[in-house]
């Protein structure tokens, strides 16, 4: 993005912020108002109603951001970060550029609940610490001990074990061990794991900080060429070769359910989802001696707070308040929600199931490796571990050049691809609404070509400036997940059913929590009451009057169809419905590339 295209952002997200308030008191009677990015509409529900209970004075607007640090970089270009930040694909080499614009925490009580073995992975080269890790996901080998047992194994404790399995296994004509190569992460974590200890040692903590520190893009050949050479001989005694470049995840436990495979890459998470917990367990990336293993994890999200918070002691006081909530056991129980997540600060125990049985003596070691999750090192691992497994490198110090080479290309600075002329706060009004809100959702309504439509205002992510946006940041202005739009056709008196049981369910991702999460309607408006117990349906408008209940409307709704709307449409008498082809946030950047603007936004409701 140019120079002009920034500052023309910025000096309209100030303005923007100045007409709605910014971050500050809203007015006298009320709380202060936190603005929280979440990386993922799976925290809308649980772990932000938690908060909301935790701190009720708070003025919360929640929405749900883009999952890359791009879209932080996009939103601090226009001094528009959000007070609290999560993200989940990071590392400090990707926020290094504008982390001045982060509050410090290396001298908070928050950080000095983390052991130095995690904390080393969040501190620069000059020991500021913006971020800090919430309950991380164990990714590392399960093992089929029910098929290893009936073929007279037992399960590995060291690599060289691990090594005499898989050929015992392959006597037997059963693959030892998979993985779907296919998707970057799993590259990026099979090539980190099997070397954890390597990358763990002092060479390589000290080469990993001075990367993360931005003052080096290239691999150390005396840390990385054993971890290249450590892949190579685990994929050719493991028998993975070329044909583990097709395939998906599901294919994968599909091959371990059916006992086709006895070990593979996963997840704690995905052991769950896919129900093979019974007869399996977690072990983790073998070294030469058991003590020398380890557990690849990654966090559930990253935390981080706008340097903003430091702007007086009672602001910094309660943000940080906010902070050790959502890192405290209670906050991170919502987090993990039973999936067997491991707690990185002290005092923190999470249940955990059979499943990691064997994990305690490595866990009481803090050998819990945290991925190098960059940019650049989810797309190099892709390349490189794809092409060994091709045959392309077939050499330790051919695939350590070719990654050096992929490492830090950056590319040439991307242009504008569209211009917004006028900017829209988020903030809710109970006389009206969200701004942004409403012009993305009549804009999608537009495109669509329905006569109502109705989604949630998280779907929408914060603010929406005027200036130019690149293609990519077009993007940024919706959600990074992309949310169903179901199409079909609903008399008024269905839709009232259907709006009236969105706005009392609960426990689902799509739930409202609070004013922030409210539905947005486009074509119609909505009259609600707030109780004590949530939220209530009153009324629906059209055209100056009452909406006609007896009559017949075409409608799109966003949401989940599995995980909350299809059985909320069910109820309402509504099971002929269909998916619109192209996704929600596409329909939204497409018709600002060609030149169109955002519909402007309407009063959709009226809170009392």
């Amino acid at each position: 993005m140019s120079r002009r295209a920034g500052v023309l952002l910025t000096l309209a997200a100030l303005l923007l912020l100045a007409g709605c308030g910014g971050n500050g008191q809203r007015d006298g009677t009320e709380g202060e108002t936190v603005t929280i990015a979440l990386w993922s509409d799976q925290l809308t529900e649980g772990y932000g109603q938690y908060l909301q209970r935790t701190f009720p004075s708070v003025d919360f607007q929640f929405y749900v951001a883009t999952n890359s640090a791009d879209f932080y970089r996009f939103k601090e270009q226009a001094e528009d970060l959000p007070d609290i930040l999560t993200l989940r694909r990071f590392s400090l080499n990707d926020v290094s550029p504008w982390r001045d614009a982060l509050a410090d925490l290396s001298d908070s009580e928050l950080a000095n609940t983390f052991p130095q073995a995690y904390l080393r992975s969040y501190t620069y080269s000059d020991g500021t610490v913006n971020w800090l890790p919430a309950c991380g996901e164990i990714d590392s080998i399960l093992v089929n001990r029910s098929l290893l047992e009936e073929n007279g194994l037992d399960i590995p404790a060291n690599y060289q074990e691990f090594l005499d399995v898989c050929a015992a296994l392959r006597e037997k004509g059963i693959r030892p061990f998979r993985s779907n190569f296919g998707a970057d992460y799993t590259c990026m974590e099979v090539l980190q794991g099997l070397s954890a200890s390597r990358l763990a040692s002092q060479e390589g903590r000290e080469w990993r900080q001075l990367y993360e520190s931005g003052q080096t893009d290239q691999l150390s050949g005396e840390v990385w060429l054993p971890v290249f050479q450590r892949m190579l001989d685990f994929l050719d005694q493991a028998g993975l070769g070329p044909a583990d470049l097709e395939g998906s995840t599901a294919d994968l436990f599909t091959a371990y359910q059916n006992r086709e495979c006895a070990m593979i890459r996963a997840t704690c998470g995905e052991a769950g989802f896919y129900g093979v917990g019974a007869e399996s367990v977690m072990m983790p990336y073998y070294g030469d001696s058991p003590e020398d293993s380890w557990y690849l994890t990654y966090p559930a999200f990253q935390v981080a707070a706008s340097a903003r918070a430091e702007e007086s002691p009672e602001r910094k006081e309660l943000i940080f308040s906010i902070m050790e909530a959502m890192l405290s056991q209670e906050g991170l129980r919502h987090v993990a929600n039973g999936q067997n997540m491991i707690a990185y600060n002290r005092g923190v125990e999470l249940e955990r199931s059979p499943l990691l049985s064997g994990a305690g003596p490595l866990l009481e070691a803090n050998q819990l490796y945290i991925r190098l999750a960059s940019s650049d090192m989810f797309s190099a691992s892709q390349k490189v571990v794809q092409g060994m497994l091709a045959g392309t490198y077939t050499d330790a110090r051919s695939a350590f050049d070719a990654f050096n080479e992929a490492m830090g290309g950056g590319g040439a600075e991307a242009t504008a691809a569209a211009r917004i002329e006028t900017g829209y706060a988020y903030a809710f009004e109970p006389g009206g609404g969200s701004p942004a809100a409403s012009a993305v959702m009549n804009t999608l309504r537009e495109e669509l070509g329905t006569e109502l439509l109705a989604g949630q205002s998280v779907n929408v992510a914060g603010n929406i400036a005027a200036g130019d946006y690149t293609r990519e940041e077009l993007d940024f202005l919706t959600m990074g997940e992309s949310v169903d739009i179901l199409l079909c056709t609903m008399t008024g008196e269905q839709l009232f059913h259907y709006l009236s049981s969105v706005l009392t369910a609960s426990g689902r991702r799509g739930s409202v929590i609070n004013d922030s999460a409210l539905y947005v309607s486009s074509g119609f408006e909505m009259e609600v009451r707030r109780t004590e117990e949530g939220y209530v349906l009153e009324e629906l408008r059209r055209d100056g009057g009452k909406l006609d209940r007896a009559r017949t409307y075409s409608v799109a709704l966003l949401g989940s169809e599995l995980m909350m709307h299809g059985d909320l449409l069910a109820a309402a008498g509504i099971t002929d419905y269909e998916e619109a082809e192209t996704p929600f946030k596409q329909l939204v950047a497409e018709r600002l590339a060609e030149g169109k603007q955002l519909a402007p936004p309407t009063d959709y409701i009226t809170l009392h």
